[in-house]
């Protein structure tokens, strides 16, 4: 399972970091508070990462069970090349002709 909002984090800081310069080039010289924004505002990103990972968590956590239970009643069948062949490919099996 990939969870595709992770993939965006470089382009969201690269963002804060690009909207913080040009914050603090835009004033007097003086200090301003867009820190305390950025800040603010990636911590609303983290949060919403983190709730997209916990969503993620509970949809994994109910195929596990489905699974499991099709399991128990045997009504699971495993295709052996496939399975093979995804190991490989992944590199858990090391083949060698």
């Amino acid at each position: 399972m990939r969870i595709d909002g992770f993939q965006n984090i470089p382009a969201l800081l690269q963002s804060f970091r690009g909207d913080e310069n040009t914050k603090s080039n835009s004033g007097n010289g003086a200090e301003s508070p867009s820190s305390s924004v950025s800040l603010s505002s990636f911590g609303e990103v983290l949060q919403s990462l983190q709730r997209q990972s916990a969503q993620s968590l509970k949809a994994r956590a109910a195929h596990v069970d489905q699974l499991a239970q099709k399991n128990q009643s045997g009504d699971i069948s495993v295709d052996v090349g496939k399975l093979a062949s995804k190991l490989v490919d992944s590199q858990v099996i090391n083949f060698q002709g």
